[in-house]
């Protein structure tokens, strides 16, 4: 019944008494917190800081926690989705089916999230542009069965438009993945440093201005409060 109304309450137009709702079905969601008309199937529970916003006509489904830090966003027609994550044998973790934000972190539209494995972005990471698909779960050739590993994009990281990011994938800190780039399973992007190809390979330094992330950045007030415990199944 929970995750019935949850669906029904998320196709309501933003308000505070949507948020007042959300909250009473035992989901962490602020007054300062925008949440537009979006398609939830079966997610435990949201988690949203001060001044986020899910803009309208994002797919949220089979995710057992969506976490989003103070002033995140994301924006228009993204699949999120953490079915990969009921994978039979699959190792349990805190990663599997959840999707976690830093502060400030941006996804913007069209984008194809699997957090099956999970899909953690640190403060002021973006995932930019349209039509990147960052998978948390893949094939295994060695053992069969299916890989289950978290896409890690580190705090100031951007990843630009078209990219592929495949299971383990951790970018460093300030770095920048080139549009139409793919990461292999398991690598490690340098911070601080431009990847670009097929498959992503170093290419040079760079250094992204602390301003640039300063772009639609939320100006309310930052005080952090713990969000209740979730209601006991």
């Amino acid at each position: 019944m929970r995750q019935a109304l949850t669906t029904l309450v998320f196709l309501l137009p933003p308000s505070r008494l949507k948020n007042r709702l959300l909250r009473r079905l035992g989901h962490a969601i602020p007054d300062t917190a925008v949440v537009g008309i979006n398609l939830v199937r079966r997610v435990d529970r949201f988690e949203l800081g001060e001044g986020s916003l899910i803009h309208h006509f994002n797919l949220f489904r089979d995710l057992r926690l969506v976490r989003m830090g103070i002033g995140c966003r994301i924006m228009l027609f993204n699949q999120i989705v953490g079915d990969s994550g009921y994978e039979k044998g699959a190792t349990p973790t805190d990663d599997l089916r959840t999707l976690r934000m830093g502060d400030d972190s941006h996804i913007i539209s069209q984008h194809y999230l699997d957090c099956g494995g999970g899909i953690i972005l640190g403060d002021n990471a973006w995932v930019t542009g349209i039509r990147s698909t960052l998978l948390s779960h893949a094939f295994d050739p060695t053992n069969g069965g299916v890989i289950l590993d978290p896409v890690t994009i580190g705090d100031r990281a951007v990843v630009a438009t078209s990219c592929t990011m495949l299971p383990g994938t951790v970018v460093g800190e300030g770095a920048l993945i080139a549009a139409g780039s793919t990461t292999w399973t398991g690598q490690e992007a340098k911070g601080a440093h431009l990847h670009g190809g097929v498959p992503a390979r170093r290419l040079a330094p760079i250094d992204i201005p602390r301003h640039v992330y300063d772009r639609a950045r939320y100006q309310g007030p930052r005080d952090v409060v713990a969000p209740p415990n979730p209601p006991s199944e």
